[in-house]
């Protein structure tokens, strides 16, 4: 395999190759620490932060399955967000062109509009929220879990709590 002049298959030189692999090996670790958002999490404190999720298209009675003080977790990664600390609810509605072209609205049946605020320790960066070594933003949506209640919600707010 390596010949009399030190070369892999008579092609390659191996000082050659080492170099090329150490220098291949430093930029994947650079780039695995440069680009791992649980580094940035671990540098800051927690703190107790305020997050409301919002649904537009909650099925009437969900928002009353809620209670105060239950457990909320994201379904796909199953990460704890903390304690349900308020829950609003109203009709929810749409809007359309009427017959006349004019913009009219109307209640959609069988929805409400659900804003749960959960309060949580986390890390809140120019980023956005680390929680269990995930980022997340306003306008992130996904399935949350509020104590018996499911529920498609996006993130409509975060904040530090008082």
């Amino acid at each position: 395999m390596i010949d009399k002049n030190g070369k892999l298959f008579g092609k390659i030189n191996i000082i050659d190759l080492l170099i090329i692999l150490v220098i291949i090996a430093a930029a994947v670790f650079f780039a695995t620490k440069a680009f791992t958002p649980a580094q940035e999490a671990a540098k800051t404190e927690t703190s107790t932060v305020r997050v409301q999720f919002f649904c537009y298209k909650a099925q009437v009675g969900a928002a009353d399955a809620i209670e105060i003080g239950a457990p909320a977790f994201e379904d796909t990664t199953n990460v704890d967000f903390g304690k349900v600390v308020a829950v609003e609810s109203e009709p929810s509605y749409t809007y359309f062109v009427d017959a006349d072209g004019n913009q009219a609205k109307a209640e959609v049946a069988y929805n409400d509009a659900v804003t749960v605020t959960v309060e949580l320790e986390g890390n809140l960066t120019e980023k956005g929220l680390y929680v269990g070594g995930r980022l997340y933003g306003v306008g992130a949506s996904f399935t949350m879990h509020f104590g018996k209640a499911t529920i498609y919600a996006s993130v409509s707010g975060v904040s530090e709590a008082a």
